[in-house]
């Protein structure tokens, strides 16, 4: 008599520290009545999770310790919410061949519509007109030359980080009529759907000359972490706009204060901070043209619906043995 297959066992664990990226209940609940062959344990507490992880096959998380991984012994395949990854010990995961994915694919095009907004704000005078909105002010003499609006079309957006977000960036950008340049750790074959040109690191400071706006959407890796610096920011078109929707180490933010302060870049919006939530001290709060979203250009009604899609058709690529859908590779980061 042949012994029955173990269930196939999927640990689902919340941080509390970042609700908002986590699965909630119901839609836990939901996952679970479709997929009655699998065993699923959903750890709200630290205790919980150190429990379940000896014997989970399959954890969905947004962190995971080396100390934690040592204890995963039948660990195969860790699935992160989030679009980021460095919260996992990725070299510890590859040394041991464990599949890690994210849900990059999910959030792309809420995000790429995300940065067309801001960038079409910032173009369009938004924070200007709302500032004198709230104090009752009729300001339109004080849109003299420097304060008017300027056409997306025939401008040039830069995009550091051309993956899945990024592509839809791209996309959205070009049917405004924008030329789209983009950086790729490998410059060659054909650019991405609405690039125009591609460039490499070393040609970083070329291709920040011709912005008037630059988007960052780049994962953290070593290669990306300070790549846009003082003197990127200042290679940058007098007048232009950054929007970071990437990791906020990719980015030199006092570098970026201190541009805006000085009137060299026209405006910035970041939805990443070096500390979250943002300290009210910090300066970016009182920077001149600056739009702050709190870490939400993901967010979108019916996200997790999406999310359990995904995650429901990569448990039968897993189980099939076939390749996931936006899979990471750890030794990249990306």
């Amino acid at each position: 008599m042949v012994a029955a297959r173990p269930r196939l066992h999927v640990l689902i664990s919340i941080q509390q520290r970042v609700p908002q990226w986590q699965i909630p209940e119901e839609s836990a609940r939901a996952l679970a009545a479709r997929l009655p062959d699998v065993r699923f344990t959903y750890a709200r507490r630290p205790e919980e999770r150190a429990a379940a992880l000896p014997d989970a096959e399959v954890a969905y998380t947004w962190t995971m310790t080396r100390d934690e991984l040592a204890r995963a012994g039948r660990l195969r395949w860790v699935h992160t919410s989030a679009v980021a990854v460095e919260t996992l010990c990725l070299p510890d995961l590859a040394e041991r061949g464990i599949r890690v994915s994210n849900t990059r694919g999910v959030q792309a095009v809420p995000i790429a519509e995300h940065v067309l907004a801001v960038i079409l704000a910032l173009a369009k005078q938004i924070p200007f007109t709302l500032e004198n909105q709230q104090r009752q002010q009729w300001a339109q003499f004080e849109y003299r030359e420097a304060r008017l609006p300027w056409l997306l079309r025939g401008r040039t957006l830069g995009l550091v980080g051309v993956g899945t977000i990024g592509q839809a960036i791209a996309v959205r950008a070009a049917a405004f009529g924008m030329r789209v340049v983009a950086l790729r750790r490998i410059a060659d074959g054909d650019p991405p759907p609405g690039v125009a040109a591609v460039f490499s690191r070393e040609r970083l400071g070329e291709m920040l000359g011709t912005c008037d706006a630059l988007a960052i959407a780049a994962p953290l890796t070593p290669d990306t972490h300070g790549l846009i610096d003082r003197s990127a920011l200042a290679a940058l078109k007098p007048g232009a706009v950054v929007v970071n929707v990437g990791r906020s180490p990719i980015l030199d933010t006092d570098g970026l204060v201190d541009a805006l302060r000085s009137g060299r870049l026209a405006g910035a919006s970041l939805d990443v901070f070096p500390e979250e939530p943002l300290p009210a001290s910090h300066p970016l709060w009182t920077a001149p043209n600056v739009i702050l979203t709190p870490h939400t250009s993901g967010f979108r009604q019916g996200h997790w619906d999406e999310v359990i899609d995904l995650f429901v058709e990569n448990l039968r690529r897993y189980r099939a043995g076939e390749p996931l859908l936006f899979e990471v590779d750890p030794r990249l980061g990306y």
